[in-house]
C-alpha cells in the first residue's frame, strides 16, 4: 500500500478554473530555458497533464503503483488557480478508496474560510485543509495573526493544515521562510501541520524548525526526486534520522508524473526500514488509516 500525499488531478475545476493544465513540457522550451521543475519528465508517464485528461490520469495512476492519493485544492488570488471545493471533494465521494481530499480556503478571508471549513467537514467529512498564504491577495506570512481563526478551527476539528512553502509559492521567498512557520507551529502546538516543498531553498532552516516543532510533517515532492536538485541530500539525511516518522512521499502531480516520481523516490539512499515509513505508514497514521497494511 502506497500513499501519494499531494496530487492535483485534471478533474473538472482543476482544468476549467485553474492554470494547471495543459502542463508545459520540456519540448515547449529551449534547452537552456527549461524550468528546473520540468526537466527530465517522462512524457509517457504524464500524458494526462499534457492534455488535461482525467481518464488518462486514472490509467496512469493504475500503472504507477500508487494506491491512494491526497488531493489538494487551491484557493489563491484571482488570476491563478482557484478550484471549486465541491469539485475537489467529489473525487473522494466517487473514489473513496483512491482519494482523500483536502479542500482549500482563502487566507485573505478568514471568516469565510472558517465557514467553508465547517461546510466541508459537515458535507464531506474532510481530514485536512490546504492553505497557501503567500499567494493570497495581499500575500500573508503563515504566522500572520489574521489567520489564527483558521488554525483555531482546524485544531478544534482535528484537521490537518497543509501549507505549500517554497520559492515557488509566494510573492517572494520571504513568504516561505521557516521562522514564520516556527512561530505559528509553536502557537498551535496541537495542530498537525504538513509542509509541501519543505520551505526550499531554506532547507537547513526548515529542518531545524521541524526538529524543534514535533507537530510539523513534510513531503519535499519534486524537490527531492529531480536529479541534481540542490539541498535534496539534506532532506534524505533528515528522513534517515529524526524525521523518519514525519516525512512522506508525494508526487506533486502534474509537476511530475506519478510512476516516475515513485520509481525515482524508491531509488534514493534511504536506510533499511525507512522507505516503508515514508511510502505509507507515516501518512496512514497522520490520516487516521490502518497502519498495518503491507506495502505492495
Amino acid at each position: 500500500m502506497i500513499i501519494d500525499f499531494r496530487s492535483r488531478p485534471p478533474y473538472k475545476g482543476f482544468v476549467t478554473e485553474g492554470n494547471f493544465f495543459p502542463r508545459p513540457m520540456e519540448e515547449n522550451f529551449k534547452p537552456e530555458d527549461v524550468p528546473a521543475i520540468y526537466r527530465l519528465s517522462k512524457d509517457s508517464d504524464i500524458e494526462s497533464a499534457r492534455h488535461g485528461d482525467f481518464d488518462l490520469y486514472m490509467q496512469e495512476l493504475d500503472r504507477s503503483g500508487i494506491d491512494m492519493q491526497v488531493i489538494h485544492g487551491r484557493m489563491v488570488r484571482r488570476g491563478m488557480a482557484r478550484v471549486n471545493n465541491d469539485d475537489v471533494c467529489e473525487l473522494g465521494v466517487k473514489w473513496p478508496d483512491r482519494f482523500i481530499c483536502f479542500p482549500a480556503v482563502d487566507p485573505a478571508d478568514p471568516k469565510g474560510a472558517v465557514k467553508e471549513i465547517e461546510r466541508c467537514v459537515e458535507k464531506y467529512g474532510v481530514k485536512g485543509i490546504a492553505l497557501e498564504p503567500g499567494w493570497a491577495s495581499p500575500p500573508l506570512y503563515v504566522d500572520d495573526r489574521s489567520l489564527d481563526p483558521i488554525y483555531e478551527k482546524c485544531s478544534e476539528l482535528g484537521l490537518i493544515v497543509s501549507l505549500t512553502l517554497s520559492a515557488l509559492a509566494g510573492e517572494d521567498i520571504s513568504y516561505c521562510h521557516p521562522l514564520n512557520l516556527q512561530r505559528m507551529a509553536q502557537r498551535f502546538h496541537d495542530l498537525k501541520i504538513t509542509v509541501s516543498h519543505g520551505c526550499w531553498p531554506y532547507v537547513q532552516e526548515f529542518l531545524g524548525v521541524a526538529m524543534v516543532c514535533q507537530n510539523i510533517y513534510f513531503y519535499p515532492d519534486f524537490f527531492l526526486v529531480i536529479p541534481n536538485m540542490p539541498m535534496a541530500e539534506q532532506f534524505i539525511k533528515a528522513a534517515n534520522s529524526y524525521m523518519k516518522y514525519r516525512t512522506m512521499f508525494a508526487s506533486s502531480y502534474p509537476v511530475r508524473g506519478m510512476k516516475q516520481s515513485l520509481e525515482w523516490f524508491k531509488e534514493l539512499p534511504f536506510d533499511d526500514g525507512v522507505l516503508d515509513l515514508l511510502l505509507y505508514t507515516n501518512a496512514a497514521k497522520l490520516l487516521g488509516l490502518d497502519t498495518k497494511k503491507d506495502l505492495t
